[in-house]
């Protein structure tokens, strides 16, 4: 598996790793349960099971892309919350339909695409995190708006505003990656299959793992939680008002807990592999001296990465009620719900 996105060099891909455990050269200290070649069978089912979930995801990705954009044709007044989310699910749809299925299929040894093809997925993943990491805080930031001047909203955001703010986002991170790249950050080996940070490049890398990882994580994770605090206030006073059978509030909230658990499940998967890789360029250790209960904890933390591109999805159309399968909702009684309109 390639650390790609951190830019780093891994001791061992997925082929080093066969080559190793063939000739028996140890690559980690084994314990008792924790074996390489226990390890080697963890690793490989989990990225075959990685491969097959992103051409599942993808079809699911689609079909919220055209529900999105059958929304904001639409026009009913939160044609934000659909921008902002086809622009996070455009994100996960470049890294499940292309990005990691290079990837998997590379590392397998199934195909050996060259070197344009290489460069193309490390780039096109990079600008996928980011702009999908940049399109939550958006969508945070939307609801924030929402119920902090609920009766400016309509004035303060538009859905001019909010597709140009998507443009700004995508743009911003091709710039950025653009500029990653064109500093030099780090070198091209084996076709480009791999990409090494340069030593004098760590104090580049954090910064740039910082920015574009883990500050929009905790920021979307901030924003979340303040919100979380501001509807619970709202949604006391209204049901003192109007009753606990307001339609309207019950159709919002709805909306804000999609958002409040996909930011949970996007600060989950993906600050653990951030963080621990950080303090592994901070205080490097050798090959040698690594068990391989900590190679397969580091793995296990990228692979989360990788699911939350895949799950993200899942969550759409289970939790948001305008996404969701017209069938499913008929079969367990859920389908009058779909033609409001959620703000």
């Amino acid at each position: 598996m390639l650390f790609y996105f951190q830019m780093e060099t891994q001791p061992f891909d997925n082929s080093t790793m066969m080559e190793l455990l063939e000739e028996e050269e140890p690559i980690c200290i084994e314990s008792t349960f924790l074996t390489m070649r226990v390890m080697e069978n963890y690793l490989k089912s989990f990225e075959y099971f990685l491969l097959v979930s992103c051409f599942f995801s993808t079809f699911l990705q689609i079909y919220v892309l055209l529900k999105a954009v059958k929304y904001i044709k639409r026009g009913t007044g939160d044609e934000c919350l659909h921008v902002f989310l086809l622009s996070m699910t455009l994100g996960d749809l470049l890294l499940t339909c292309f990005c990691y299925p290079i990837e998997q299929l590379r590392e397998q040894e199934i195909i050996k695409p060259p070197q344009w093809i290489n460069i193309a997925q490390h780039f096109l993943t990079w600008v996928g995190l980011s702009a999908s990491s940049l399109s939550l805080i958006c969508l945070n930031a939307d609801k924030l708006m929402y119920f902090k001047f609920p009766l400016r909203y309509a004035n303060m955001v538009t859905s001019f505003k909010g597709v140009s703010l998507a443009l700004f986002v995508w743009f911003g991170c091709i710039v950025f990656v653009t500029l990653c790249w064109w500093l030099e950050c780090f070198t091209c080996e084996e076709d480009c299959r791999q990409l090494m940070i340069l030593p004098n490049k760590v104090v580049m890398y954090i910064a740039f793992t910082v920015s574009a990882c883990i500050a929009p994580s905790l920021t979307s994770l901030g924003v979340a939680i303040y919100i979380l605090n501001v509807v619970t206030t709202h949604r006391s006073k209204l049901s003192d008002e109007n009753g606990n059978s307001s339609h309207a509030l019950a159709t919002r909230l709805r909306t804000f807990y999609f958002i409040f658990m996909t930011t949970i499940f996007t600060v989950g998967t993906l600050l653990p592999y951030r963080i621990y890789n950080i303090q592994r360029q901070l205080t490097p250790r050798e090959t040698g001296d690594i068990s391989c209960g900590s190679i397969i904890f580091s793995w296990t933390c990228l692979y989360l990465v990788s699911l939350n591109a895949i799950l993200n999805p899942i969550i759409t159309v289970t939790v948001l009620p305008q996404y969701r399968f017209r069938w499913l909702c008929e079969k367990f009684g859920g389908g009058s719900s779909t033609t409001a309109v959620y703000v």
